[in-house]
């Protein structure tokens, strides 16, 4: 009797402590990932920061500090945008704010975004305010960040074509698709949910950029993630991968609406494309950022030196 009260007694403590940890620890850590993607017609490299699900608020203040990192990282990178995978925020009730805040956090980089569900009118069930993705769409406009749902817009000579929320349905769209295959070239597909991005031409597809599973967000050790918000099974919950024969890279993100994680650390994507052999796609975390470090002076060495810590390899 005595023996079960002391393993109930450090299960519950064990239960606390991780409980503690995914409530006021790793929301407020920041993994910086380099993802090289080869492109055989480009005649040198272009850089690209990835951010999605965001969702923030006025007071998101360890969001936009952590998006400030990320930025300044970027930069220093040599990024000449930032391509932001949906779920920009939680309410249009103070969208001018939030934008403005936005734009001081990514510094001088052009942005662009697509439509997430948190974007969408009457998409959740519990939101008591309906946001506008229009209004959301100018506002942002104002502050230099581009909505481009249904849109190939070209950045830096790459094109990017953007394809907003389609509910929670698998499959990107007749038009998507047509628009995809009809481009000049491969393109980078920008989709908030990695369920948008099946169906198109995977020839037409140089790399899909998504986020939505928030990397499962709470995974508990040895169970995993108890439930990821996609229609279409993944190989895995974030990462390099391969979706409906198309490369993929689906993110942790870097917010959250519940302000809780475990065993998925908010991450920040260095897009990295240029020539080569066209074979695989190549994820390596660069480096981790603690909730009280300030490292901007470290991010531009601390890339080469850690370049070869963690390789995730997707063939096409």
């Amino acid at each position: 009797m005595r023996g079960l009260r002391l393993l109930w007694s450090v299960a519950v403590a064990e239960g606390l402590l991780l409980g503690l940890y995914a409530l006021a620890f790793e929301p407020g850590r920041l993994a910086l990932t380099l993802v090289r993607r080869i492109d055989p017609g480009l005649d040198r490299p272009r850089r690209f920061l990835v951010l999605s699900d965001t969702h923030l608020h006025p007071w998101s203040r360890r969001t936009f500090h952590r998006i400030a990192h990320a930025a300044a990282w970027a930069r220093a990178a040599g990024a000449t945008h930032a391509l932001i995978a949906g779920d920009l925020l939680e309410t249009d009730e103070e969208v001018d704010l939030i934008a403005a805040r936005l734009r001081r956090a990514l510094g001088d980089l052009p942005a662009v975004y697509v439509t997430g569900n948190h974007e969408l009118r009457g998409d959740l069930w519990w939101q008591r305010h309906v946001n506008d993705p229009v209004l959301i769409g100018v506002a942002m406009g104002r502050h230099g960040i581009e909505r481009i749902d249904g849109r190939l817009v070209v950045l830096d000579g790459v094109p990017v074509l953007g394809i907003g929320w389609r509910g929670w349905r698998a499959g990107a769209g007749r038009d998507a698709a047509e628009r995809l295959a009809a481009a000049s070239r491969s393109a980078i597909v920008l989709a908030h949910s990695p369920d948008h991005v099946r169906g198109l031409p995977s020839e037409s597809v140089l790399l899909a950029l998504c986020g939505h599973t928030h990397g499962g967000q709470v995974r508990v050790p040895v169970i995993g993630a108890p439930w990821v918000p996609v229609r279409a099974p993944l190989p895995r919950v974030a990462g390099a991968m391969t979706i409906g024969g198309a490369p993929a890279y689906v993110s942790r993100g870097i917010g959250a609406t519940i302000p809780v994680r475990l065993g998925a650390v908010p991450e920040a994507v260095l897009l990295e494309i240029g020539p080569g052999d066209p074979v695989s796609i190549e994820a390596t975390k660069v480096v981790e950022i603690g909730p009280r470090r300030r490292p901007q002076e470290r991010l531009t060495s601390s890339l080469p030196r850690r370049l070869h810590r963690r390789r995730l390899t997707t063939r096409r």
